[in-house]
C-alpha cells in the first residue's frame, strides 16, 4: 500500500498522525546557512501537508490520482509564490509556472509514496 493511501486511511478512521514530517535529526549549521535550511525544510513540510490534504480529500471523494494532483497544485503554487525563490520576481509565463507547480506536486507525492509505512506513528484522537 502506498504511503499516502495509508495515511489517508488513518485519517479517515479518526486517528491522529504524529510527526510524519517532523525532522528527526536537527542539523547545526553556522550563520545564514542555518536559516536557509530551516526555510527550505519549512517550505517542503508545508508542501507535504498540501499533498496529504489533497490525498485526504481524494479518499473522501473517491478521486483518482490525476484529480488529487489537480487539488494539490493550487496549494503548492501558493507556497512557491510566497517562497524566497520568487521574492522580487513576477511570473512572466503563468502556464509554465503552473506546469512547474504540477511537477513539484507530482514529484513530492512520488517521494512521499516511496516511504515505508512503518514510519507512520498513529494515536487515537479520542484518547
Amino acid at each position: 500500500m502506498k504511503f499516502l493511501t495509508k495515511l489517508a486511511e488513518y485519517f479517515a478512521k479518526g486517528l491522529q498522525i504524529i510527526g510524519v514530517f517532523a525532522p528527526t535529526i536537527e542539523r547545526v549549521l553556522p550563520g545564514p546557512a542555518a536559516a536557509v535550511v530551516q526555510t527550505v525544510s519549512k517550505d517542503l513540510t508545508e508542501m507535504a501537508q498540501v499533498i496529504l490534504d489533497a490525498e485526504q480529500v481524494g479518499v473522501a471523494l473517491q478521486l483518482k490520482g490525476p484529480d488529487k494532483l489537480k487539488a494539490a497544485v493550487p496549494g503548492i503554487a501558493d507556497i512557491v509564490l510566497q517562497s524566497a525563490l520568487l521574492a522580487n520576481h513576477k511570473i512572466q509565463n503563468p502556464a509554465l509556472f503552473n506546469q512547474g507547480c504540477t511537477g513539484i506536486a507530482s514529484g513530492l507525492a512520488d517521494v512521499i509514496n516511496s516511504l515505508h509505512t512503518d514510519g507512520i506513528e498513529v494515536t487515537n484522537k479520542q484518547a
